[in-house]
């Protein structure tokens, strides 16, 4: 996921503002949003939403969440697994890509880097995982 993260903040247009920092997250939501008003869906193709869903989820995983990269089988997706919670940031940046900016991945990061629940996102209990409330 590193190194498709990478390949995000290359093809992106913006290496000099996507730096994997929480901060950088706003310029994701906001290419999101530029790229939808100038009705670019030709461009959102899914290589661009999973390069940008690892960019987020290799966010959270640098800026110390406790959390690493796993697959979940039973979604069969890659997610990024905390002691707490197991998140799709793929899934994320699906939902804020055709559902809108209530679906911000700059709060998505802040909450995972809290290592609270994220929206959408799967706790992990003693008696195995289920799904968390949300989006």
């Amino acid at each position: 996921m590193r190194r498709l993260a990478e390949e995000f903040v290359t093809t992106s247009g913006a290496p000099d503002v996507l730096d994997f920092t929480v901060e950088s997250i706003k310029a994701a939501d906001l290419l999101v949003d530029s790229m939808l008003e100038a009705d670019s869906a030709d461009a959102i193709d899914e290589r661009f939403g999973l390069s940008m869903g690892a960019y987020v989820g290799e966010v959270i995983v640098r800026q110390g969440a406790k959390a690493r990269w796993t697959y979940d089988v039973d979604q069969r997706a890659a997610a990024v697994q905390s002691p707490q919670f197991a998140a799709f940031p793929h899934f994320k940046v699906s939902k804020r890509m055709t559902v809108g900016p209530e679906h911000s991945l700059e709060q998505f990061v802040r909450i995972a880097l809290e290592d609270r629940l994220p929206p959408a996102a799967r706790l992990i209990t003693s008696k195995g995982i289920r799904r968390g409330s949300g989006d």
